[in-house]
């Protein structure tokens, strides 16, 4: 009898070793996996970290407020022209708002108030001074707001 429980141990110290080695061999495995994991998840990091790098000065322009082109074209105008469009554009949008008093806005550069025509369809907003600004005519109408330099 002696014989048949050493047998019994024997055979369940072999399994219970198999179940061990078992045990580790899987968590080898698991660690294996980690670490395959560990380098698909530092190589993404360092994917977004350059995608992120490469963005950036498109991010910090977002804190800047750009303004649109205040003309299209081959037009070279100076800041004085481009600051007496942006003031026939207010003067347009006030009267597309209805307003019939537009006798505060005036040209940057002579100090002259704006020439208002009532045309068919709406107004003609012109410099008065155009020639200062090194063209015949600047002038917007309220039925195409795009600037007009005639040179």
């Amino acid at each position: 009898m002696d014989d048949h429980k050493d047998t019994d141990i024997a055979k369940d110290a072999v399994a219970e070793f198999a179940k061990e080695e078992a045990e580790r061999e899987q968590q080898q495995q698991e660690k294996k996996k980690t670490k395959d994991r560990r380098l698909l998840y530092y190589a993404l990091l360092a994917l977004s970290i350059v995608v992120l790098a490469f963005q950036v000065p498109r991010i910090l322009s977002l804190r800047e407020e750009h303004a649109k082109p205040l003309r299209v074209g081959t037009a070279d105008t100076d800041m004085q022209t481009d600051a007496c469009i942006h003031n026939l554009w207010k003067v347009v949008r006030d009267l597309q708002l209805g307003e019939t008093d537009v006798g505060g806005f005036t040209c940057p550069l002579s100090g002259v108030p704006y020439e208002v025509h009532q045309v068919k369809g709406g107004y003609v907003v012109e410099c008065p001074n155009a020639h200062r600004h090194g063209f015949s005519h600047v002038r917007i109408s309220t039925a195409k707001p795009i600037p007009e330099l005639v040179p």
